[in-house]
């Protein structure tokens, strides 16, 4: 074999092997900067999304200092927007939606017994009013169930018997352990108070849409009665069976007039009349005791979402706020 042959064929092999290792040091580099880019792109999600806690919390801190110094979130013109959730301010390089509810303007789901143990009738049927007047003009299949009533009372009772309602026709009968414990996947039924209003997503009957329907107005708080000064319009109508529409419209016209100081005051709301009153006056108050507020925040950077939730309790005498249930997600 002549010498230039050779050589021109180790310089060809030399030259493939050059090529080779200068390919797969390119894929090597290029996967490691894909790697650096998605390490880099994971970091800043990270970053924005600790940026929109920060946001959703400094939502909370001021939600702190107005509920401190308003002596009635819901007599205060000013304070519309963060009760109906349009309050929207920035925080650095983000921003923050902020909402505020009083809770004892709900109908507490923890209190469908008392303390006794009893089934307290006159709460089961302003949450069975709700339900009926919740199902105005809705289709017959995405109408919420009377059977949620007796399945709350057995979830957050400390029995593990099931309830059954003789008054009502249909969906009479709870849920307790039993049945819970059939589902795939099981779970016991808690039989103790419901903290948040997702807690009841567990129950028997509960659906997400229901629950969204339900949500703003109900509460896990304070002992059952209704602070008139604060209750949205369909849970005043809910009070009783003699109230309706017009009358419990009146109240709220009324209140925003000037706040009722006292449950006699009622009385001289326009349309009132000695049996409703009579029918309404031991479910109601005005307030005076301690108040419990719920507010959300969500936090926004970029397209990253952080919400906080929390439960406010209010001592007006001591003038002091105290966070009693708090959750981030």
């Amino acid at each position: 074999m002549r010498p230039s042959a050779a050589n021109h064929r180790r310089s060809g092999f030399v030259l493939v092997l050059v090529l080779g290792m200068v390919i797969l040091m390119s894929g090597l580099l290029f996967g490691f900067s894909h790697k650096t880019r998605a390490s880099l792109a994971a970091a800043d999600g990270f970053r924005q999304s600790e940026q929109a806690l920060n946001c959703a919390r400094a939502g909370l801190q001021l939600a702190i200092s107005v509920i401190r110094d308003t002596n009635d979130l819901g007599a205060d013109p000013r304070l519309d927007k963060l009760r109906n959730g349009k309050a929207e301010f920035a925080v650095g390089a983000g921003a923050c939606t902020l909402k505020i509810t009083e809770e004892g303007g709900r109908l507490n789901v923890n209190t469908l017994k008392d303390k006794h143990g009893r089934i307290d009738r006159k709460r089961v049927d302003q949450f069975l009013k709700l339900i009926d007047l919740l199902n105005r003009q809705q289709p017959q299949d995405q109408r919420i169930g009377y059977g949620l009533a007796p399945a709350i009372i057995d979830w957050t009772d400390a029995d593990d018997q099931v309830t059954y309602l003789p008054f009502i026709k249909v969906e009479n009968s709870g849920a307790e352990s039993s049945y819970y414990g059939g589902l795939n996947p099981p779970y016991p039924c808690m039989n103790g108070p419901i903290d948040v209003l997702d807690e009841l997503l567990q129950v028997r009957g509960m659906t997400p849409q229901f629950l969204g329907r339900l949500r703003e107005f109900l509460t896990t708080t304070g002992d059952g009665r209704i602070n008139i000064n604060a209750a949205p319009q369909l849970v005043i109508e809910c009070l009783a069976e003699p109230m309706d529409a017009t009358l419990a419209q009146m109240i709220v016209q009324q209140r925003r007039l000037k706040p009722f100081k006292n449950v006699t005051e009622l009385r001289d709301v326009p349309g009132m009349t000695d049996n409703v009153f009579a029918a309404i006056q031991d479910s109601v108050a005005v307030g005076a005791g301690e108040r419990y507020y719920r507010v959300r925040a969500q936090g926004n950077v970029a397209d990253r979402h952080c919400r906080v939730e929390a439960v406010l309790r209010k001592n007006p005498q001591a003038a002091n706020v105290d966070v009693i249930l708090y959750r981030e997600s």
